[in-house]
This record gives C-alpha cells, sequence and structure tokens, in this order.
C-alpha cells in the first residue's frame, strides 16, 4: 500500500511541478467536458451506436435515490430484475439482467474494474450510497464494448463519479424511513479556482433495522476527488472509503415458516439446554474498503487524446455466526477437548471467516478522432491476490484452543492482462461500421485448503480472443437501425474451481464462451423516442446457476453444453403534454438449456439421515434458473408546476424457477409492484435551494417473493412425495422514506 501511494503522490507531483511554471488562464468549460468524457470513453458508446444501452445522469441518479443500493435505482430499466435479502433497497442486493447473473455483469468505476477478481461480482454492500458520489451511469445490454476488467458476458455497467463543477457548492440531505432506516450525507466543493484545481468531498452514513429479523445496517462512506485541469490536460485523484457492517440474511425462510412469520431469519438461532431459543446478538458481516485511482487525461493534438489510469482497490472483511454441535476433528481438525474431567467430541462455537484482498490495476489508452474516423488502442493489466481463512473466537468447551487458530487459509492470485483495438468509421452518410478485437489472458492460482479443511491448490491459464462488429444507419427522419454481433469468454469464478476440485476431475469445470447477435431500431424526436431491441445469445458451456449457495453465501453453479436467451425488448418515452410523461418498456425473453441432466439424492425411508444412491434425470429442454419470460416497467411522471413533480413507478417481473429443472415446486410466483415519488425543490434565495422529496414503496402492500434458493429435491423409496429443500427471500409490504436537502 505505502508503494502504491508513494507512486501516486510522485506522478502527482511531476504533474503538479508543470502546472506551477503554467500562467493562470481560465478553464474552456467545453474542453473540461470533453476531457471528462475521455476517461470513459474506452468503456461507453454514443447514441448511435450497434448497442442497447441506457443512460442515467446525475439528476436522475439523485432523483430516484434515498439510501438505496445500486440495484434498486436500476430496477425500472430494460430486462433489469433486482432484490435484496433484508428486504428493503439497503442491505444486501443484487439484480439480473436479461436474465445473466451479477458476476457476468462487467463493472467498471471512472473506465476501472471494480469487480472482484475471485467472484467476480460487486458487492454493492460493501461500497454502500455509492450513487450519492456519481455524475452518470451506463447500462450496456448484451456483449457491449466493456474492454477492461471481468468478461462482459451478458451485460456491463460504467459508473462515472462526480467531477470538478465550475463554481463552489454544498450540500446536505437526511431522509428517515420505514424500519428506522436513516441516511446523512453533506458535501462540498472549491469549484474549479483559477489555478485549475478542484477539491470534492462527501461524506454519508446510513443505518436501519431493514425488513426481515437481523436485517440491520451501519454503514459509512467517504468521498475525495482532488482535480487540477487545463485546457488540454486533466489529472484527477480519486479516493473512495466505505465501511459496511450488516446482519447476515442470506439463509432465507422456508415456506411453511414464512407463513407464521414473513420476517423470520435463522441466522444467530441457538437453543440452550432448556430448549429455549435464543439469537446471537453478533450474526453479522462486515467488510472495509478502500478504493484509490489516479485519473490522467490529455489532448496530445487536435486528433489525438492520452487516457491512462491507476486504480488501487483493498478490502478487508469477516462474517462472524453462532454455531451448534460442531464436531471439533471434521469441523476444525482439532482433537477433542478435555474440560473439567469430561472430554467433549463437539461444542457449540462461535465462527469467523475472514478474508483480506488487493487489487492493481493500470490501464492506458490512445484515441484518434477525425470528422468520420474514430479509433482507440490499449491496454490493461491488473494483479490481485486475497487470502481467505477461519477463526473461533470462543468455543464453549474450550481446553487449549487459541482464538487465533485457523483451521484454513486458502490464498489465491490473479493476473488479468489484455489489449484492444477498436474504431467506428462513417462509411457512407448515415451508415456508421463498428469494430474490436480484444486478446485477453488470466493467470490464476489458488494454494492452501477451503474451510472444508480439502486442498484445494491449482494453477489456471485462460487465453480468449473476443471479437466485435456492428454497423447503423440514420434515416433522414430520426429513424435508424443498427446490427451487431460479439463473442465474449469467461473464466470460472474460484467457488466454481473450488467445487470442481472438491468434486473430483469428472467434474472438472470449464470455461464459457457466448455469440451475442443483436437487431434493433431507434426513433428519436422531441416529444417521443422508441426502440426495440431483437437479442439471441448462444452460449457454449455456460455456467448457470443450480439454485444452492455456499456456506458464505456464494450462488453455486454448473457447467451446461448448450443453452440459449432470446428475447425482444420495447422501450418509449412520451411527453404528450409539457407537464407529462410516459416511460415504459418490457422484455419478452426465452430461456433454455439443452438436454440437462438433474441428479436427486435417493433414501430408502424418509427417517433416513444419508441418501442409498443418486439417481439422473436427463430433460430434453428446460428453462433457464431465474430468468423470467416477462420483465417491464413503467413511469408515469406528472408535472403541475416548475419542480414540483408526482411519480408513479410500476414494475412487473414474470414467474422464474431458481433451478433447472422447470418443477413448479421451484417456480416464484409473479409479481406487480408499484412506487410513488413526490419531489419539489424552492429556493430561498438566502440559504440556497431546498429539496422535499416523499417515497412511498410496495405502495399496493404487495405480499412478494423476489428471490428463492433451493438446495435439491429429495426422493424417497418408501413411497413419501419428494421433499423441496426451498427458502424465501420476502421483501417488505408498504413502507415510506422522506428526504430533506439543501443546496447552495
Amino acid at each position: 500500500m505505502k508503494k502504491v501511494l508513494f507512486s501516486i503522490a510522485a506522478f502527482m507531483a511531476a504533474n503538479l511541478g508543470l502546472y506551477a511554471e503554467q500562467p493562470e488562464q481560465p478553464i474552456d468549460s467545453l474542453k473540461q467536458v470533453k476531457l471528462n468524457e475521455v476517461v470513459v470513453s474506452s468503456i461507453r458508446v454514443g447514441a448511435n451506436a450497434p448497442v442497447a444501452f441506457s443512460n442515467l445522469n446525475e439528476k436522475q441518479i439523485k432523483h430516484d435515490n434515498a439510501a438505496k443500493n445500486i440495484p434498486s435505482l436500476l430496477q425500472t430499466l430494460p430486462s433489469v430484475v433486482s432484490y435484496t435479502e433484508g428486504g428493503t433497497g439497503i442491505g444486501n442486493s443484487s439484480f439480473r439482467i436479461r436474465g445473466t447473473d451479477a458476476n457476468r455483469i462487467n463493472i467498471t468505476l471512472n473506465g476501472m474494474p471494480l469487480n472482484n477478481p475471485e467472484s467476480q461480482e460487486v458487492f454493492w454492500v460493501n461500497i454502500p450510497d455509492l450513487s450519492s458520489s456519481l455524475k452518470s451511469m451506463q447500462i450496456q445490454r448484451g456483449v457491449g464494448t466493456a474492454s477492461n476488467g471481468a468478461a462482459s458476458f451478458g451485460a456491463s455497467i460504467s459508473l462515472e463519479t462526480t467531477g470538478s463543477r465550475s463554481e463552489a457548492y454544498g450540500e446536505a440531505s437526511t431522509a428517515i424511513g420505514s424500519y428506522n432506516a436513516f441516511t446523512s450525507s453533506i458535501a462540498a466543493g472549491t469549484g474549479i479556482m483559477k489555478s485549475g484545481f478542484s477539491l470534492d468531498g462527501r461524506y454519508s452514513k446510513t443505518t436501519g433495522d431493514g425488513y426481515i429479523r437481523n436485517g440491520k445496517v451501519d454503514h459509512k462512506t467517504g468521498y475525495v476527488s482532488l482535480a487540477h485541469y487545463t485546457d488540454d490536460q486533466l489529472i484527477r485523484l480519486v479516493y473512495l472509503n466505505a465501511i459496511q457492517h450488516t446482519g447476515i440474511t442470506w439463509n432465507g425462510v422456508s415456506p411453511d415458516k414464512m407463513k407464521e412469520d414473513r420476517r423470520y431469519n435463522s441466522a444467530g438461532e441457538y437453543y440452550d439446554e432448556a430448549n429455549n431459543v435464543h439469537y446471537y446478538d453478533n450474526e453479522t458481516d462486515n467488510y472495509y474498503s478502500n478504493i484509490a485511482q489516479l485519473i490522467y487525461s490529455r489532448h496530445l493534438g487536435d486528433n489525438l487524446t492520452l487516457n491512462a489510469n491507476l486504480s488501487y482497490n483493498n478490502g478487508y472483511g469477516y462474517y462472524e455466526n453462532y454455531k451448534e454441535d460442531q464436531k471439533f476433528g471434521s469441523k476444525f481438525g482439532l482433537p477433542d477437548q478435555v474440560v473439567g474431567g469430561v472430554t467433549y467430541t463437539k461444542s457449540d462455537v462461535i465462527r469467523r471467516k475472514l478474508l483480506s484482498n488487493n487489487l492493481l490495476a493500470g490501464n492506458a489508452s490512445l484515441t484518434y478522432k477525425t470528422g468520420k474516423l474514430n479509433v482507440s488502442a490499449g491496454g490493461m493489466y491488473s494483479y490481485f491476490d486475497g487470502s481467505h481463512y477461519g477463526q473461533l473466537p470462543w468455543v464453549m468447551h474450550n481446553e487449549n484452543i487459541s482464538p487465533d487458530y485457523k483451521w484454513y487459509v486458502e490464498e489465491g492470485t490473479k493476473r488479468d492482462m489484455n489489449g484492444f483495438v477498436k474504431a467506428d468509421y462513417a462509411l457512407l452518410e448515415g451508415l456508421d461500421v463498428y469494430g474490436e478485437i480484444q486478446y485477453r489472458y488470466v493467470d490464476y492460482r489458488l494454494r492452501g485448503d477451503d474451510d472444508e479443511m480439502i486442498d484445494i491448490s491449482q494453477n489456471n491459464y485462460y487465453t480468449f480472443f473476443n471479437p466485435k462488429a456492428g454497423a447503423s444507419y440514420r434515416f433522414k427522419e430520426g429513424s435508424e437501425v443498427y446490427a451487431s454481433f460479439g463473442i465474449s469468454n469467461r473464466e470460472p469464478l474460484r467457488a466454481d474451481l473450488k467445487d470442481a476440485r472438491k468434486n473430483g476431475a469428472a467434474t472438472k469445470v470449464r470455461s464459457e464462451r457466448l455469440y451475442d447477435y443483436e437487431l434493433g431500431y431507434r426513433y428519436r424526436r422531441s416529444d417521443l423516442s422508441v426502440g426495440v431491441n431483437l437479442y439471441y445469445m448462444d452460449y457454449k458451456d455456460q455456467l448457470v446457476q443450480t439454485g444452492k449457495l455456499s456456506d458464505s453465501g456464494y450462488k453455486l453453479q454448473q457447467n451446461v453444453p448448450d443453452s440459449y436467451r432470446m428475447g425482444m425488448e420495447v422501450e418509449a418515452a412520451w411527453t404528450p403534454l409539457k407537464w407529462l410523461r410516459v416511460d415504459a418498456n418490457a422484455t419478452i425473453s426465452r430461456n433454455k438449456i439443452k438436454n440437462y441432466t438433474a441428479y436427486y439424492d435417493v433414501y430408502t425411508t424418509i427417517i433416513d439421515k444419508y441418501p442409498s444412491r443418486q439417481e439422473a434425470v436427463t430433460m430434453k429442454s428446460t428453462d433457464i434458473s431465474y430468468s423470467p419470460k416477462l420483465v417491464g416497467a413503467g413511469i408515469l411522471t406528472v408535472m403541475p408546476m416548475k419542480d414540483l413533480s408526482f411519480s408513479l413507478v410500476n414494475k412487473y417481473v414474470g414467474k422464474m424457477y431458481y433451478d433447472n429443472t422447470s418443477n413448479k415446486n421451484q417456480q416464484l410466483d409473479d409479481y406487480f409492484l408499484s412506487d410513488f415519488v413526490a419531489s419539489y425543490t424552492f429556493d430561498t434565495h438566502k440559504i440556497g435551494k431546498i429539496d422535499l422529496q416523499i417515497f412511498v414503496y410496495n405502495v399496493w402492500d404487495k405480499k412478494y417473493v423476489a428471490n428463492a434458493i433451493t438446495y435439491g429435491t429429495y426422493l424417497y423409496d418408501d413411497g413419501n412425495a419428494p421433499y423441496h429443500d426451498n427458502y424465501l427471500f420476502p421483501q417488505a409490504p408498504c413502507n415510506i422514506m422522506a428526504r430533506v436537502g439543501i443546496r447552495f
């Protein structure tokens, strides 16, 4: 860490020394905007790109933001389904796009990789309230144009943090809501001074109980940006610090138990000698995140621009829980404990599983742009090291077990490097063509034992070639058609590789490949925009979710040789009157696995502890888990006067299976939700503008379930009905949040 910080400081000092020799000049605001755009230019696409995408600007992000994590903010976009563990959008939350799970979605922050290299996912709860520090987001569906970080295997999201403003400013806001939800934030910036420097900062804190028992949150986030502008150069240092304390909520609740208590959560539950139920009060998941980025952009001439970035992501975390009747030998590699002359083979324990990781990444690109041609070439290198280990802070029957004892230690390193060239060219009037090639190499190594004390040491090497091409044609009346094709390859997750090693060479996990075909139409005019996109995503060896979770909440997956997703996305925005706006989108899809084999444990009788055999059932065609056939959203916004608006936000999610057998016993019901948002801004002229907002979530008080997991279906030879080991994640009924903010 010291070396990284020293390198950043040295780089800044070298560049700032150049600035000291330059006379003070006013900064051209247009050039400032263009320099900011260069930072994400190799990741994002323009309005006429042959890609299905959505943009959100800072105003839109803040309008919808009241302590919610990013998955909840994206839920009204095409093909997006978001869900939470704790029942509200404040704690652990995630999303899927076109049924594609979050570990297949490429996420970048200011053009730098944000996905954790092991899980290939962004855990938004680890960087709470990140949306308050964002200037814009672009969501691309399909393979897209992502060139840095994890593979874009169904979607990619580019996040850009707030940049410098032209003038000094200050902001503060507070929101309070149901389930003791509370959030407050304060932000300030100097604006771009005559010297070209600017300093921006933000701090926020969020607390709450959550809907589900033990869904408590206690989050803190700090953000600082120091930048220097000249007409031809930008250098910015960004630092983000986040502290997350969240109750464990990943267990879910069985359907029978949910009928008794929708808010039930088994995390931390244990029984005393009199069989009275208790709950351990520190059943928590904790994470400390530090992200530092150095961003450099320079115009080298009228047509040539250099962009070079360096980022360092450091994380440390652990979860702690209470476990009953744990055998010393098989669970922790310990001898039996003798206490007071009594020998104990097992004991209640408090268990901690810890991790720490570091990700250092650097990228650089050159962009050459003329009237007809735009060419970018560049590359990225990242190095990741991470460790996982387990400790026992407390053991009920303890003879000589040290709190520092580690029953497993696992370490991993991952090197990821790529090079790319992409270009778009105005071939004819109205006709643009696009092409890209990317070469990517991954070196991923694991060492040590996992939490089951099994050696999972292995070396894995992957080489991927990812070409993309497309074209768009614009008609004079505002219509446009486009088509694109892309190939994306993706390496397995840490959890996939671990499970394959533990289950033997016969289950060797394979990398995945996606062939993505997109065909679309767009129409734009001042009061109406319409878009239709057809897609066919053909997978080879796709890793699909089994519906199971690991002991620490990771999603377990398996390769299926042939599968596909195909669908149609329709979206429209219409402003028939100055005070009325209608937004709507819908996705109709078909998501199938060809020739899927399911394995069922078979027990002789219902009272048997262990299965007698396993039964294999092959299905010709079955639905991919977590992939509803219909998803839609609609927003009706009324603006009766300036700075006053009322919005009714609606979301529909169709039925979906949460395993891959198309068994209706593992199917979630469809649901239709509505949220109501009222916003009013008035200018006091003395202390600044005051923003007032009321959010009413789940207006119709719908009792619905947004996500579920299953640990399998068990069969019995004695004639008993099959048992489905399912767990659900119920969401909060009608709840409210009120927010007040001031800007000056």
